[in-house]
């Protein structure tokens, strides 16, 4: 062989071993990568996993909250049934005492009449006659208070199996609001605005869930104190009639770059730790499931308007 032949063996040789070496550079590189995606998709799952598990937790909460409901609904019916009864034997007594004392002029043992009258004012008896009903009334409407808003949690942890009815949705508001009004009294000032709408069809429960975000939802974004602004319509648009649940707040507003995203699941603006990100993303599900639509307009610094619509069937 010539050296020229050596040469040409050698070059190919070496040019051989440069191809190999690139292409085990580049399925290195290509491996590393790979294991990057799959720790990052490690990692998502871990994070999915946690807020699946918040959300079961949140579902048994749900349900432990029905079963209380129930066995309070009980000892309040009772609770109701002896005040109203009490109340009766109250204004029976009191009625008789002031009978006696209307009379006490024609009773001619004067004794009696000093020590009666004594014991009366012992008793300080003209402030139980004032008193009293205003104890009896106060009790009996925080009876009722209670319930309603036992009611009302029922009405919105009832479960059923993809029934859906004709539904008042004022009433899903006020519901709504009765079971969250706890989370709302303190910082917000909430006003409503009903208007004269059809019922809508739908699952009733399911749109509990949904107004019961957004009235949360209102009071984070306006840091705990603000203003909550609710009403209700009927509108034409698209060639179709519709409820709209207008849900405003004057809050620290959603940022422009930020209005796209908020109903992509596990989205969130809230700290760590105060949100799942995934409350907005099911409420938008929940409503395309109705055949609605959740539109949204914000300005930072301002506030923020969430617009719900609900199809109106047709007779």
């Amino acid at each position: 062989m010539t050296e020229n032949t050596y040469k040409i063996a050698y070059e190919r040789e070496r040019q051989a071993r440069l191809r190999a070496e690139f292409l085990l550079d580049e399925k290195t590189r290509e491996l590393y990568q790979n294991v990057v995606s799959l720790e990052e998709a490690l990692a998502d799952l871990k994070a999915t996993q946690k807020k699946l598990i918040q959300s079961e937790k949140m579902a048994s909460i749900g349900q432990v909250a029905a079963g209380v409901a129930h066995e309070i609904n009980n000892p309040l019916g009772f609770s109701l049934s002896n005040v109203s009864t009490f109340e009766q034997y109250c204004e029976s007594l009191l009625k008789l005492e002031s009978f006696v004392h209307t009379e006490l002029p024609k009773i001619g043992n004067e004794q009696f009449v000093n020590q009666y009258l004594a014991l009366r004012k012992e008793e300080d008896i003209d402030f139980i006659h004032e008193d009293s009903n205003e104890i009896i009334e106060s009790t009996l409407v925080g009876l009722m208070r209670i319930k309603k808003i036992v009611a009302s949690l029922k009405n919105v942890t009832h479960q059923s199996i993809s029934e859906k009815k004709l539904c008042n949705i004022n009433d899903c508001i006020r519901e709504s609001l009765d079971v969250v009004w706890n989370e709302l009294k303190y910082g917000m000032e909430v006003e409503c605005h009903y208007g004269h709408i059809p019922p809508v069809l739908c699952e009733s429960s399911e749109i509990h869930q949904v107004l019961m975000n957004m009235f949360i939802n209102a009071k984070h974004a306006c840091d705990n104190k603000g203003k909550l602004d609710i009403s209700t319509s009927r509108i034409e648009k698209d060639d179709q009639s519709w409820v709209a649940i207008q849900i405003k707040d004057d809050g620290r507003g959603i940022a422009s770059d930020s209005l796209d995203k908020i109903f992509e699941p596990f989205y969130t603006t809230k700290p760590v730790g105060k949100g799942t990100g995934l409350g907005l993303s099911v409420s938008h599900g929940l409503i395309r499931s109705h055949g609605g639509k959740i539109e949204v307009t914000s300005i930072e610094g301002e506030g923020t308007t969430f617009t719900i619509l609900l199809k109106i069937c047709s007779a």
